[in-house]
């Protein structure tokens, strides 16, 4: 190959990136973040029932979003199964998840025992509106409704026990 073909080739891929950086900046432009109010959603449940953000105003709210094709997000649901058994009488955790039907869920929440909390974003709306562009990803609510963290990639029940320990002040 010639070095023209290459340098065009190169060219046109650093091209693609920037479009897709730009337009995914763009998408982001109205998202919540640290230090913001969080946004009402409106997400049902497995069984239908719909859960609001503002009927827990006055307790800490985890948002964690997920996928069940998500290898990092299988790999870290032990851990958030752990500390949901431990602190959910402190923090209601939400598994957020992410653009897929409610039977695939409810076969992984069987296969897995699951006892956590899934919501359903079939839209990926709720996720754009907090920010949200990968899984897995952790939003941390204040018990006034502001966002105080964000965390990408997987967590530990360790690493959520620090963070609720500095939002109680202990």
């Amino acid at each position: 190959m010639n070095k023209k073909v290459i340098q065009t080739v190169v060219l046109v891929f650093v091209i693609g990136i920037l479009i897709t950086m730009v337009l995914g900046l763009r998408s982001q432009g109205s998202a919540v973040g640290i230090g913001d109010e969080a946004y009402d959603f409106e997400l049902q449940d497995l069984e239908g029932n719909v859960h609001r953000l503002s009927d827990y105003k006055g307790k800490v709210v985890m948002l964690n979003f997920f996928a069940t094709w998500c290898s990092a997000c299988v790999a870290e649901a032990p851990e958030l199964e752990r500390f949901n058994d431990e602190f959910k009488d402190e923090v209601q955790l939400f598994v957020v998840v992410k653009g897929e039907t409610q039977n695939t869920v409810r076969k992984y929440v069987d296969e897995k025992q699951s006892k956590k909390s899934y919501l359903f974003d079939f839209t990926n709306s709720i996720s754009r509106k907090f920010g949200v562009i990968g899984q897995p990803e952790t939003i941390v609510i204040n018990e006034d409704g502001i966002i105080v963290d964000h965390f990408i990639g997987g967590v530990t029940r360790d690493f959520l026990g620090v963070v609720l320990n500095e939002i109680k002040g202990r």
